[in-house]
C-alpha cells in the first residue's frame, strides 16, 4: 500500500472481489470473498451505504485480525469520471 493514490475501493459482487483503485486508470483485484448469498447481499448494502454517503468511505489496516491499532487509514471518494 505504501506509495499507492489509493482512490477507492468497490465491491465486485459478480466476481465476488473487491477492487482497489489507484491513480488515475489502475484497478487491482484487492481481495476475494467466498461467494455465497450473505456475502453477496453484505456487499451490495455496503455500496448501497457508500452510494448514500455521497460515494464517502474509507480504507483501515491493521496489523493483524486481533490489533486494536490502525497502521494506515484511508478517507476515500468515489466521484464521477470528468467528461471528455
Amino acid at each position: 500500500m505504501n506509495g499507492l493514490e489509493v482512490c477507492s475501493i468497490e465491491a465486485d459482487v459478480d466476481k465476488a472481489s473487491l477492487i482497489l483503485s489507484v491513480g488515475i486508470s489502475t484497478r487491482y483485484i484487492y481481495a476475494t470473498y467466498k461467494k455465497n448469498p450473505v456475502s453477496t447481499s453484505e456487499a451490495e448494502a455496503w455500496e448501497a451505504a457508500k452510494k448514500a454517503c455521497g460515494g464517502l468511505h474509507f480504507l483501515a489496516i491493521q496489523n493483524d485480525l486481533n490489533s486494536d491499532d490502525c497502521v494506515g487509514f484511508w478517507l476515500l471518494l468515489d466521484l464521477p469520471p470528468p467528461p471528455v
